[in-house]
């Protein structure tokens, strides 16, 4: 049996269109978004991968089967960049969660083989093993509901609180209020 390998993604590839501006980069208390969950995965990975952007140090891993395909893009791209990387599966993360509870990233790295966050689906833990499946999906046109993919795969779904995300500046102002 192959021990479990984990490559950690930060989906950091949309267009921001309601944010008004690259929300990757934004501020918040000292630190851009995107370092935020940089540094959520690092207790968690044995690599680091940055779907959507070139992000030095980082390897960039592009979209799946091509860009414009939402956070699956995203997730299919990093899946083939985990598994020729070795890796066994990839913990995903958005880039515009400043504040995921480090036990809901903990538990979905202790469940069996697929898993994700019911309060934020694209925050899970996925088998590299799927990538060219999950690629071919989305090349046919298949719905791109991560939460849909992620159910017709089996995931286990886990409850935990809600996760704030930054879609809006005024999601953004609220969270900074706090």
């Amino acid at each position: 049996m192959t021990a479990r390998r984990v490559a950690g993604v930060v989906l950091a590839g949309g267009r921001s269109q309601r944010f008004g501006r690259d929300k990757a980069e934004e501020v918040y208390d000292g630190r851009k978004l995107i370092d935020w969950s940089i540094a959520a995965l690092e207790p968690f990975v044995d690599t680091i991968l940055i779907s959507g952007r070139d992000y030095p140090p980082y390897p960039w891993a592009p979209d799946r089967p091509d860009t414009g395909m939402g956070p699956l893009g995203g997730i299919a791209g990093a899946m083939a960049a985990a598994q020729a990387a070795g890796c066994t599966h990839l913990l995903s993360l958005p880039c515009d969660a400043p504040h995921i509870p480090a036990d809901q990233l903990a538990r979905l790295c202790e469940a069996r083989d697929c898993a994700y966050l019911t309060a934020c689906p694209v925050i899970g833990l996925w088998p590299v093993e799927q990538a060219e499946p999950l690629a071919r999906h989305l090349a046919a046109g298949g719905r791109r509901s991560v939460r849909a993919w992620a159910d017709a795969q089996g995931a286990t779904a886990i409850d935990g609180e809600e996760i704030a995300n930054i879609n809006s500046i005024e999601d953004f102002e609220r969270l900074t209020r706090r």
